[in-house]
């Protein structure tokens, strides 16, 4: 800086090194802005950062392609760095050190992180999703204890069919939302007789919704022991939880109509079945009646026929057994002479046979006949009383008189006692 009279007179260079003096107590912070312009070059990434006014800003390559969730062209960020002064240029940039999605973007990344983890894991499979039942007998609703989708269901549950329903509050947003919900979760599954549950409430902006995206919730969702109907949002609004629940609906109001069925379409279904049902049995009887007489005139003309011709086939095999009866009494007579002299015959041989049977025997008799034995020189000892026949001295000498049977005859003895 120079005075030229009464007048500081400032060189651009000096202008510019205070300015970039000034840039140097800037600590390093955080902006909010969109990424426009993105683009990489020579190992850094540059883009700008825009909002009402935009600055230059760059990234080392290696940084940015860490990234979890990279921004693309309009994606609203936090950039984190140090933002510098080109004294050369007179040009403002920032060097970023930190780089994150912000607003929706984020919770979009975070979405897409969650869906992209439960998919790879199967439990986005449509294969995995278990039918409804036709009849609940108990149905569990968790939802906001206050809140449009509270009433919403259980009217609409109520006017279709009178269902027993068990009403679980639970905070549908917020910090502590997910935590309320698996719990929820679990207080359904525990409870006796719950058949089917709804998981329930209105619509709202992306952040609102953001419990039904969170992964814990979402698990709890696809371990449940009973069908998940997800009722989340609006139409437009589809949440993880509707993915990975058994059924999704696209209002409180159609979770009520897919869980239950309506009351009067059951009874007039049930009276047209009945009419029908009455009609076909009235329709079988009359063709039962007239089947059974048809059935029965054919009978007796059948039985009529059966007896004209059994009679016939009696005739017929009386006359012809009479016949052979006849024919087997004169062959009997014819062969009776011949059979008889046969008969004697065979008469003969068979007592010619006996004689020469009985005669060998009679030989064979005599020869082991005692008295033979006693007719060459031996003789039996018998007991005096009993007439038995002693066989061993020990017996002889227990009497004191015998009997002993020679061939001619027999003799009383008198037994000495002696030694053996």
């Amino acid at each position: 800086m120079k005075t030229v009279g009464a007048r500081e007179v400032w060189a651009v260079q000096e202008i510019t090194a205070a300015l970039a003096r000034r840039f140097d107590d800037i600590p390093s912070l955080w902006v909010e802005a969109e990424v426009q312009n993105l683009r990489q070059r020579g190992g850094q990434v540059y883009f700008t950062l825009r909002d009402q006014h935009q600055i230059d800003a760059s990234m080392r390559s290696v940084l940015f392609d860490r990234l979890p969730n990279a921004p693309a062209d309009g994606s609203l960020v936090y950039a984190y760095g140090r933002v510098d002064f080109w004294q050369d240029r007179s040009q403002i940039s920032m060097r970023i050190e930190r780089l994150e999605l912000a607003g929706e973007g984020a919770l979009l990344a975070r979405i897409e992180a969650t869906k992209a983890l439960l998919s790879a894991e199967g439990l986005l499979s449509d294969d995995r999703k278990r039918p409804l039942p036709m009849l609940p007998r108990r149905i569990a609703l968790i939802t906001s204890a206050v809140g449009a989708a509270r009433h919403d269901v259980l009217n609409n549950l109520w006017a279709r069919f009178p269902a027993d329903v068990v009403v679980i509050d639970a905070p549908v947003q917020g910090a502590g939302a997910p935590r309320g919900l698996v719990r929820a979760l679990a207080t359904a599954n525990s409870t006796p007789g719950v058949d089917v549950i709804i998981l329930a409430r209105g619509g709202g902006s992306l952040e609102d919704l953001m419990a039904f995206n969170d992964e814990s919730v979402c698990r709890a969702v696809a371990a449940s022991g009973v069908p998940v109907v997800s009722a989340v949002g609006h139409e437009k609004d589809v949440t993880i939880c509707d993915l990975v629940a058994d059924r999704r609906v696209s209002t409180p109001t159609a979770a009520a109509e897919v869980v239950s069925v309506d009351l009067s379409s059951i009874t007039a279904r049930l009276d047209a079945i009945q009419r029908d049902l009455l009609r076909g049995l009235v329709r079988i009887r009359d063709a039962g009646t007239q089947h059974a007489d048809l059935g029965t005139q054919r009978l007796v003309a059948g039985l009529r026929g059966v007896g004209a011709r059994a009679h016939t086939q009696v005739t017929t095999r009386a006359r012809n057994q009479e016949f052979a009866v006849l024919r087997v009494m004169e062959d009997a007579h014819r062969q009776l002479p011949q059979i008889g002299g046969r008969l004697h015959r065979s008469m003969q041989d068979a007592v010619a046979v006996m004689d020469r049977r009985v005669v060998a025997n009679a030989t064979l008799l005599d020869a082991l006949s005692p008295t033979r034995t006693l007719a060459r020189g031996y003789a039996i000892v018998r007991d005096a009383v009993t007439d038995r026949p002693l066989v061993s001295t020990d017996e002889l000498r227990a009497r004191e008189a015998a009997v002993v049977e020679l061939h001619d005859g027999r003799i009383d003895v008198h037994v000495l006692k002696g030694e053996k």
